[in-house]
């Protein structure tokens, strides 16, 4: 038995995911596709999305009557953030002597790489995409040799794709806008009974707890372990410093949320919201997280608050005019209980008692780091370094030194 596998958001599904399933059927003569809607998204996040109940029941809408789908609830009986390997190994059991197919769009394709225990999925699905257009089909074919030298099967079909996506949907939904042609009729009359996509929706904040559970989904465990470290560790050092504890703390859980992502992915968030990267940031691949993180949690989570994203921003680079917030984080990250270099203890004690000196020892680290390994320094490091230096200079306090 063949089977494809294919999961996602669909909020809300439309034909464009329909036409890419059933092409994949066709040219690869599965006898089944699963859809799968997730409980929350591990590559891709917004800052609202409609029930998962709801997503649910528009996939069973959109494909009723069609004997070759089969719409599964597995991620979301499972809860949280649901990793592909899991999902995988789960389907394998119920299905024993089956070949999956893990279908997906071209841009998640070229972030498979970089996903949770990915051998676990090159070993358990053939890994299929079909490219947005000829300079996309040139990035997916390399990028599946690479992915092939690790032991992954690959399959790139070149099927015309429908000009539909997610986002367009619900802008129109907010709008008004008739979807005819867009969606299953009935999907349709299912997203307008329930008022799904208006704009009052799409004001909902996301709280610490749903922070945990995006970046649980996004983050290798080690990495996971360490966000909730961090952010405990900046939560102690705002209540020292003056800083908010609350914000401190939520800048903590987000200030790896691109660090896995792989550089492909990272690269692509800062060309789509139009940073271009100068000849120095180019070639400092170690910073590229910290710029697509503040993007991501502006852009994509919806936060404003432009003290948190700063934080966010700098906390590898550090930068001239730190607020108390942003070198409280650039010091947890430094500080937190599970780092563990060698100058960790002396670090420690001086975030603990002395912020000006904690910065320039953590600047000094860093430098004379990239320094022995011949790499290019961040002029941002370098400025707020000899701020904090001059600062010390002069004696007295700044805006991040207890009195």
């Amino acid at each position: 038995m063949k089977i494809g596998v294919f999961g996602g958001a669909f909020d809300p599904i439309h034909n464009g995911h329909l036409h890419l399933a059933r092409e994949f059927a066709a040219r690869l003569s599965l006898d089944k596709i699963l859809l799968i809607p997730t409980f929350i998204p591990p590559h891709k996040v917004r800052s609202y999305m409609a029930p998962a109940q709801l997503r649910l029941q528009m996939c069973r809408l959109a494909v009723e009557g069609d004997s070759l789908f089969e719409v599964s609830d597995i991620e979301i009986r499972r809860g949280g953030a649901s990793f592909t390997a899991d999902t995988l190994k789960e389907i394998s059991l119920q299905y024993p002597g089956a070949q999956l197919f893990l279908i997906t769009g071209a841009d998640m394709f070229l972030t498979l790489g970089t996903w949770n225990r990915f051998e676990e999925i090159a070993k358990l699905a053939v890994l299929c995409a079909a490219p947005r257009d000829e300079y996309n089909s040139e990035k997916l074919l390399d990028y599946a040799k690479t992915l092939e030298q690790r032991g992954a099967r690959c399959i790139i079909q070149d099927i015309p794709l429908l000009k539909i996506s997610s986002t367009i949907l619900r802008n129109k939904i907010s709008d008004g806008e008739i979807l005819e042609g867009y969606v299953p009729e009935a999907v349709e009359d299912y997203i307008r009974k329930y008022g799904l996509y208006n704009n009052h929706n799409n004001q909902q904040t996301l709280n610490d707890e749903q922070f945990i559970e995006i970046i649980r989904g996004r983050l290798t465990q080690k990495r996971f372990e360490h966000s909730l470290a961090v952010a405990e560790q900046a939560k102690h050092l705002a209540k020292l410093y003056g800083a908010d504890p609350e914000k401190a703390y939520t800048a903590g859980i987000l200030h790896d949320i691109m660090k896995d992502a792989g550089k492909e992915a990272q690269l692509q968030i800062i060309s789509d919201f139009g940073i271009i990267l100068d000849n120095v940031e180019k070639n400092l691949p170690g910073c590229w997280h910290a710029i697509a993180g503040a993007v991501f949690i502006e852009h994509i989570l919806g936060i404003k608050d432009r003290d948190l994203i700063n934080s966010v921003r700098y906390h590898t680079t550090a930068r001239a005019g730190m607020s108390i917030l942003e070198k409280v984080v650039y010091l947890a990250d430094f500080t937190s209980a599970d780092r563990d270099y060698p100058d960790v203890g002396t670090m420690r004690n001086l975030a603990a008692t002395d912020i000006k000196a904690a910065m320039k020892y953590g600047l000094s680290y860093t430098i004379k780091d990239l320094v022995g390994k011949s790499m290019p320094i961040h002029p941002d490091a370098i400025h707020a370094y000899n701020e904090i230096v001059s600062a010390i200079e002069k004696g007295g306090t700044d805006n991040g030194q207890k009195e």
